[in-house]
């Protein structure tokens, strides 16, 4: 069974085409004589009233594109730093001329591939055999110590990963030196670095940049565990957002539209 409304619009679309609908234009009503209903005719016009619309970008490059089609005077945008959201209001308010604000279109930072695979492994403790299987398939993001010295790291876990570590004693240049015993009572030791540097881009679509993840060490039971951390983690998201909000700043919103900032 049809409903109600549905032969209300229907009565409508009748009267409105007897008297001066047009598809051609816009924002149409009819009066619908029993009740004096009015049906909105938008869905039999050529094109709708206004533009609506809620599009969600995860590359930068792609919202600043939009905005140079779509966007206008009244574009409203804002960069939430909480969420690492920056959303533009295209049919934004005028001080004289309220808006609908019903076109919509969003950036979302992601972190990239390359990022996410070291924040997946960020404050575990991984095991020696763990952390060398991990620095095998990731020394391709390593820049500081070189590849070299990383590969090299990584056979020497192979080599190591039986013996009992003892101590550790951190050395003048911020590495540290881990001693210790093989099953045949035969003594050795291991320096690893404090630290990598790793170039990626924090947030997909955006320019690779250096990124420092610290090393801690600890030995359990004498076996050696490795928690890596990025460092300073408040202050490069915030600095990779700014980067964002920026690459929006100029290549669109320069020409006289404010960022204003949320979050």
């Amino acid at each position: 069974m049809a409903d109600q409304n549905d032969f209300a619009t229907e009565a409508a679309l009748i009267i409105a085409s007897a008297a001066s609908f047009d598809p051609e234009k816009h924002g149409q009503f009819a009066m619908v004589p029993e009740g004096y209903t009015i049906a909105d005719l938008e869905g039999y016009q050529n094109w709708p009233n206004r533009t609506r619309a809620n599009h969600r970008f995860v590359d930068i490059a792609s919202l600043v594109a939009y905005l140079t089609i779509f966007g206008k005077p009244a574009t409203m945008i804002c960069a939430d730093y909480g969420n690492r959201v920056i959303e533009a209001v295209i049919d934004g308010d005028l001080p004289d001329a309220p808006s609908h604000r019903q076109h919509r279109a969003a950036f979302h930072a992601r972190f990239s591939d390359k990022l996410r695979a070291w924040l997946e492994v960020e404050k575990k403790a991984l095991s020696q055999v763990e952390f060398g299987l991990f620095l095998e398939d990731r020394a391709v993001d390593v820049i500081k110590p070189d590849s070299a010295d990383v590969m090299e790291m990584v056979m020497k876990f192979d080599a190591t990963k039986k013996v009992a570590y003892k101590s550790s004693t951190r050395l003048h240049d911020g590495q540290r030196q881990f001693q210790y015993v093989e099953e045949n009572e035969t003594r050795g030791a291991v320096t690893l670095p404090d630290h990598f540097v790793i170039l990626a881009p924090v947030f997909q679509g955006m320019e690779p940049q250096s990124i420092k993840f610290m090393v801690r060490y600890r030995i359990e039971d004498t076996s050696l565990r490795f928690i890596v951390q990025m460092h300073d983690k408040d202050a490069v998201l915030r600095e990779a957002f700014d980067r964002c909000v920026d690459a929006v700043r100029f290549g669109w919103a320069s020409e006289g539209h404010p960022i204003f900032v949320t979050g």
